[in-house]
């Protein structure tokens, strides 16, 4: 399974925030075994995201979006998405309770704040759609399939989009990808990275499954060896002859 990230918000183009979002997921569908080929950050233009969904879903069989599930009108990422895919947007009761429940308890301790209007704009789902619980904000997380694609909608705040995908989009994912990926990195002092490549080059020249890939660090070289198995015990076994090797060449 190829996926992209996308993550929404001008606030990012512009380095008011840094985008922690995608390095978590990548890590995060790595271990998965999922391939993420691009990442990509776009700002809060309705043309602007709409092109960068068709792109992203050209190459990839999953997407998977971070920020624009707000209340605001420049909060976009569902209604375009939901646009792309050919979803209707209903009112989702369920949602909706959870959203009223949160601010009312939010009330309470913060006697200033209180519901609008614009905060039910979160309670329209794309029809079909899965929705994901938001126990920690009102936006709640959207999971959409439609022709061999998905789009699974967070939201931008860590501390909603961290919870909302392992306790339940780690799981649907799981259930979808029989393989996962594994890295063991071996690190080298002394030495140059152009020598190590030297001294690996056979290897990386026949490598297939796992992998060696070599990264220049301040006075140290390291190799991360990657291996994709169907669980971890035989990634494990996998790379072991890897490492072998590498410690009798070094």
């Amino acid at each position: 399974m190829k996926a992209e990230i996308i993550a929404v918000g001008t606030e990012i183009l512009l380095g008011d925030i840094l985008n922690t979002n995608a390095q978590y997921l990548s890590k995060e569908l790595a271990q998965l075994g999922i391939e993420v080929y691009f990442q990509t950050v776009v700002g809060d233009n309705p043309k602007r995201l709409k092109d960068t969904i068709f792109q992203a879903f050209s190459r990839a069989d999953l997407i998977i979006t971070t920020g624009g599930l707000g209340p605001t009108e420049d909060d976009l990422t569902k209604e375009i998405t939901a646009e792309v895919m050919g979803f209707p947007l209903v009112e989702d009761l369920h949602t909706k309770e959870l959203m009223e429940a949160y601010l009312k308890e939010y009330e309470k301790n913060h006697p200033q704040r209180r519901i609008t209007k614009n905060n039910y704009k979160q309670t329209m789902v794309p029809k079909g759609s899965i929705v994901l619980d938001n126990h920690n904000g009102t936006a709640p997380g959207l999971i959409m399939e439609k022709k061999g694609k998905t789009a699974i909608l967070l939201p931008g705040p860590p501390n909603e989009m961290v919870p909302m995908f392992e306790e339940s989009v780690y799981p649907y994912l799981r259930k979808k990808q029989p393989e996962i990926i594994y890295s063991r990195m071996v690190k080298i002092c002394g030495i140059g990275e152009s020598q190590v490549a030297e001294e690996i080059q056979d290897l990386i020249e026949k490598q297939t499954n796992p992998t060696i890939a070599p990264y220049a660090k301040t006075g140290e070289v390291h190799l991360r060896i990657t291996a994709k198995a169907e669980d971890e015990k035989k990634c494990k076994e996998m790379i072991k002859p890897i490492v072998r090797e590498l410690k009798k060449r070094f």
